[in-house]
């Protein structure tokens, strides 16, 4: 019986570069039984292991053919007889490798030549990034016990210091493409309710938190939500010239700029995404990778397009909340307390109030996120009280890098920031009485 061989890449085997040998027929009239059940295949990124059926019992050798995506020029490597195996290494990263085998003896007879299937690597992997510490906070978060929730909703708190400052904070997580998944809920038009009573309304309520922004004098989102792809009513000012509020606002400046609001939401299987969107009319959703560069004091942008900002992506939400500032994007913390030359926050394209934006504003605040495996993110902190001095912007972008999101909106905050955990009620401080709020979010069994 025949006795195969490996024979690695690593052995001093003959190389000869070709500038043709592309035929299958063989240079003599002897002809070889050909090697077959030739089968290839990737061991890593950077090598490959090619297998074969010796069919010959008087070869001398074997010659490998190989040609890179290169095309520059075709090698051929000699291997020893009743060889069956070979390991190609040093594979260069998003190319494709086309190997072809023939047998041969030295009085000249040779094989057909025969083919493996064509190899494609794959793209070499990105070197991880440094992460800056003064962009990530962290904590010891002690998990919650006693809750009764599903395995895949956890829900955390810490009393740790913030920055030398005291503060309470918990977050709830969960992966929502199984049986959990992520709702905004609306009451109805014109209509509040608090966390609790939006929660009991149903059954199928895990963990509810406070969503966006509202108006107290519409009772409307400023801006708006998606509840099971169904967009909350258009929101019209009541004064002569009708302005529509969802796609335009005032800034601090006086002057009415188009607005792009912060968003987060799944789209129907249930994909979390961070974005800015623009409404330019009702039921007409487009949502962007960068935000209109509204900003105060500054010359009035175009409105929103199939191409301003930017080409809108093509993920849909079907349940989404809009609010902002938005903390992350693709990692990365969109916003800063830099002001422009006229005394305006550079950042605050979403045209937000000093007491929302304001990046010295450290009131109760509440945030969703998402972590680059899907999972999502609901955080709220105390504040105002002796117990918790509560968060800016800039740290709750700061919290949720630390607990690995890669997206992440600001939310209501203040009196509306709460955090309801079903069997267990609200989790936070209600000092100042329990706000009705226009929309909650969060998870639910599917």
């Amino acid at each position: 019986m025949k006795r195969n061989k490996s024979i690695f890449g690593a052995l001093s085997l003959l190389i000869i570069s070709l500038s043709a040998c592309d035929g299958k027929q063989p240079a003599s009239a002897d002809t070889l039984p050909s090697p077959t059940s030739l089968s290839a295949s990737l061991v890593n990124p950077t090598s490959a292991s090619l297998v074969w059926e010796d069919n010959c019992k008087d070869e001398d050798g074997y010659y490998l053919f190989v040609k890179g995506s290169t095309g520059l020029q075709q090698n051929r490597i000699v291997l020893p007889q009743n060889t069956t195996t070979f390991l190609a290494e040093d594979m260069l990263p998003e190319s494709e490798y086309r190997y072809s085998l023939q047998a041969f003896r030295n009085d000249g007879a040779l094989s057909l030549r025969e083919d493996f299937p064509v190899l494609k690597t794959p793209a070499a992997e990105k070197e991880p990034e440094d992460e800056d510490p003064s962009e990530t906070i962290r904590f010891n978060w002690t998990e919650v016990s006693g809750l009764s929730l599903p395995g895949d909703v956890k829900v955390y708190k810490t009393e740790e210091p913030l920055e030398g400052k005291p503060f309470h904070a918990w977050y709830a997580s969960a992966r929502c493409d199984g049986a959990v998944e992520f709702k905004v809920l609306f009451p109805g038009d014109q209509k509040t309710l608090t966390i609790d009573q939006q929660a009991e309304a149903n059954e199928k309520c895990l963990v509810l938190i406070n969503g966006g922004i509202f108006s107290g004098k519409f009772l409307r989102p400023i801006g708006f939500a998606i509840n099971d792809g169904v967009q909350t009513p258009w929101r019209v000012s009541e004064d002569e010239d009708k302005i529509r509020i969802d796609r335009e606002y005032w800034s601090a400046d006086g002057k009415l700029h188009p607005v792009s609001r912060g968003l987060f939401g799944v789209d129907r299987s249930g994909v979390p995404g961070v974005f800015w969107s623009f409404t330019p009319e009702h039921g007409t959703v487009y949502v962007y990778d960068k935000p209109i560069p509204s900003t105060a004091g500054e010359t009035v942008c175009p409105i929103g397009s199939t191409s301003y900002p930017c080409i809108p992506s093509s993920w849909i939400p079907f349940n989404a909340i809009t609010c902002g500032p938005v903390l992350l994007k693709d990692g990365k913390c969109p916003i800063s307390n830099e002001k422009t030359a006229r005394g305006y926050w550079e950042t605050n394209y979403e045209l937000w109030a000093d007491d929302i934006f304001g990046v010295t504003q450290h009131p109760d605040r509440t945030a969703v996120g998402y972590k680059e495996d899907g999972t999502i993110i609901l955080l709220i902190c105390d504040g105002r009280i002796a117990s918790s001095d509560g968060a800016t912007t800039l740290q709750m972008a700061k919290i949720m890098k630390g607990l690995g999101c890669i997206g992440a909106l600001n939310l209501d905050g203040g009196g509306s920031t709460g955090m309801w955990v079903k069997d267990r009620g609200h989790l936070n401080d209600l000092t100042g009485g329990n706000r009705p709020v226009v929309t909650t979010l969060g998870f639910f069994l599917r």
